[in-house]
Order: C-alpha cells, then structure tokens, then sequence
C-alpha cells in the first residue's frame, strides 16, 4: 500500500444509501444518506479513526424506522474536503460543520449521534447549540469539558487517550513516514472492541479504517481530530449544559461510573445509560442490531 496516496473512492461503498455532498460554512461534506427527506433527521458522526463507513450497517435499519439518515465524513475525511488546518481551529469548527450540516439537509434540528471524538462535537454542539439537537446518543464519549476533568481527575483510566494526544502533537510528516495508520490502528481497534469482535468482521473494519487514514491529504485532519480530544475549550463551555435527552452508551467498565455522574450533571432532560451485549466501546460496527435495538427503543420512548 502506498502511505496516504489513495482515491477517497476507496471508501465510496455501495449499499442502501446514496452519496450526496452539502456544502457548508465554505467546504464541501460528504454524508451516506437513506430515508425521506421529510422525516426527521438522524445525524452519524464518526471517531478519529474511522469514517462515515462505520455506521454504514445501521443506516439503512434507522431509516426504516421513518427517519432521514446521514453518516458524514468529517472535514479532512474520506470523500469530504481536506482543506489547511490552522492553529487556531478548534472544537467549534466542528460543531459549525454539523449545524450546517443538518440545516443544508432541509432540516433544522436532528437527533445527533457519535463515538470518541464524534461524541465530543455531538456534545458540543449539544451544549453550545441547543437549538440544533432534539437528542443525542453519546458512545463512549464526554462532553469535552468533562472528558478533560475525567483525564486530571483519573489519568490511568484514559492512558490510551492521553498517547494518542501525545503523539498526534508529533510533526505530520514523521507520522505519515513512519505509517502510523497501519503500526497503531490494529491496536486502537482491538482496545475498543471485545474478544467476540474478531476474525472476518474486525479484518473488514481495520482494512477500511487503513484505507480511508491513507487517503490522499487525510493525515493532517485525521491528526488535528485526535489532538481535540484534550484540546482547551471556550471559558463558557464550563457551566454549559445540555436540554436534550441522552442515550449515554458505554462499555461494561469501572471508568464509565464517573463519566456518567459528571454527564447527569451537565444534562438538564433526562440521560439514559446503557451498555449493549458482546461490545465495547463501538457497538455500532460490533453488535448493529444490538446497538439499533438499543437506539429505537430510545427514540420511541423519548418521542423523537
């Protein structure tokens, strides 16, 4: 494989879902997209080293149900828009990308859904554009003001998290020349999935994840999207809080206990937790069934 020289077509799978492109805030994004365009909308927000293509299982069943379904690719993604990243972007670029996002959709709200860094817009943007989000489901993942006080409060509970940041602080070029993808991707993928994810299923997930990390003028997105993860935050996100109701979703592991705690004293509505049989923290590409189940159940119960 040659080191991030491939197509973003690499990535353009066929399935139950069309390929669109919206344009907002000055880029082009690109979003799986299945449903009718006049039910409410489901917003799908991959992590940091993954891409629309994760949730591509589960879009079709959510659309079934009688909602609009868009898994997005991320500025600096898979087959959206790599452009410069400058210093001074942070989280709210991010959120300005989904808000756009889901009004460039025809909508003016959405149910937003994400895993790792995905969760962390998903929250933002809970928190810092309210109007925009009728519900979110987090998948392992914090509001960023409280992922960073979970980090100071337990270190050892978010080594990972806190290697991932150390080494996306690294210039991008030794990162790309040492392959990063294809020597720390194995490893992040079998962290975040239980002993029953194996054999063809995790071969298919890791291969996609190397393919889209070595798509052409992705390594510098894909790199800026990890260092959120313990980025600075606006002063007034501290106190933010969250209206919409939560599906919190997490793993079956002790460090979840306090993350819950400080997410049901961000959140105002009501904030369900549950954790989804034979998975880890990607239950989407793990158990979809599993996790469909778990996410229409929600949304009937909290009318959405």
């Amino acid at each position: 494989m040659t080191v991030g020289n491939l197509p973003p077509s690499v990535v353009e799978l066929e399935g139950p879902y069309t390929h669109e492109y919206v344009h907002t805030r000055g880029i082009r994004l690109h979003a799986a997209v299945a449903g009718d365009p006049h039910d409410p909308l489901i917003v799908l927000i991959h992590g940091s080293f993954g891409g629309w293509f994760e949730y591509r299982r589960v879009i079709a069943p959510l659309a079934a149900l009688g909602y609009h379904v868009a898994a997005v690719d991320l500025r600096g993604y898979g087959l959206s828009d790599k452009p410069p990243t400058d210093l001074g972007q942070d989280l709210r670029v991010l959120t300005g990308d989904i808000s756009g996002i889901i009004q460039a959709l025809g909508h003016s709200d959405a149910v937003v859904v994400g895993d790792d860094t995905g969760a962390v817009v998903a929250w933002a943007l809970a928190s810092e554009r309210p109007e925009r989000v009728r519900g979110l489901v987090s998948i392992s993942g914090m509001h960023p003001v409280d992922l960073r006080r979970s980090l100071l409060a337990k270190p050892w509970d978010f080594l990972w998290i806190l290697l991932r940041a150390a080494l996306c602080r690294m210039p991008v070029g030794l990162l790309t020349r040492c392959d990063t993808a294809t020597r720390l991707y194995p490893i992040h993928l079998r962290m975040n999935t239980s002993q029953q994810f194996r054999g063809e299923d995790f071969d298919t997930a890791l291969e996609l994840r190397i393919k889209a990390a070595n798509i052409s003028h992705s390594a510098r997105g894909i790199i800026w999207n990890n260092r959120l993860l313990t980025a600075v935050t606006p002063q007034k996100w501290l106190r933010a809080r969250v209206d919409a109701p939560v599906l919190f979703i997490h793993a079956a592991q002790a460090l979840w206990g306090p993350a819950l705690t400080r997410a049901r004293k961000r959140v105002r509505a009501e904030i369900t937790p549950a954790t989804i049989a034979g998975t880890k923290n990607l239950p989407h590409i793990e158990n979809p069934t599993g996790f469909i189940d778990a996410v229409s159940g929600w949304l009937a119960r909290q009318k959405l």
